[in-house]
């Protein structure tokens, strides 16, 4: 499903979401003020969404809206200029150092060069707090596997959070590489899923 996802599903989720990353490193970094961070991830992941509707990308929901993972081509990132077609671009306006620190922190990360152009990246993954631990995000990849390994395509994703890694290894991913990026203190993991 992707295209007719309706812009009020996508605030839904982005809403979500800016509950869920309040902890997520990338953006402890670009705020220590909560309010800013919840906003500027709220606007983040909305362009994201908004981005992988307009393009056609993979949108797999939780039937119960407890959780949404989207899949779209490696060779596409996200890009500053997305932000400026954003329809609250004049309150992002205002968080515009914030947006920037975003994007110096993200664009250090190197997907396409790590995994090549027939994979298809998790941007994003998540579910809401109150439903994890339950499941959810596991059930979503596995859809998305039944999908995208038999036609071929590896499923990759990355994340900056080391505790992650070892419930992406659960769920059949492993690790293909891991950085360091000393002046943010920050390690990025890139992981991978492949037909067996």
């Amino acid at each position: 499903m992707s295209g007719n996802v309706s812009n009020e599903t996508l605030k839904k989720y982005a809403r979500k979401a800016s509950e869920v990353f309040m902890e997520d490193p990338v953006y402890m970094l670009v705020s220590k003020n909560e309010k800013i961070r919840k906003t500027v991830i709220y606007h983040g992941v909305l362009i994201r969404l908004y981005d992988s509707r307009n393009n056609g990308d993979l949108f797999y929901f939780d039937e119960e809206e407890r959780g949404l993972l989207v899949l779209r081509k490696v060779v596409r990132s996200l890009q500053f200029s997305q932000f400026m077609k954003c329809p609250n671009f004049m309150a992002l306006f205002l968080l515009l150092p914030y947006v920037l620190k975003l994007f110096s922190i993200i664009g250090k990360f190197d997907s396409r060069g790590v995994f090549g152009d027939d994979s298809y990246m998790i941007s994003p993954i998540f579910v809401a707090k109150e439903h994890q631990k339950k499941g959810v995000a596991s059930a979503l990849v596995k859809k998305a596997a039944a999908d995208i390994l038999p036609a071929g395509y590896k499923i990759c994703l990355d994340t900056q959070n080391p505790a992650n890694v070892e419930k992406y290894e659960k769920m059949g991913f492993r690790l293909a590489k891991e950085e360091y990026y000393e002046e943010d203190g920050l390690h990025n993991y890139y992981m991978v899923m492949e037909q067996d």
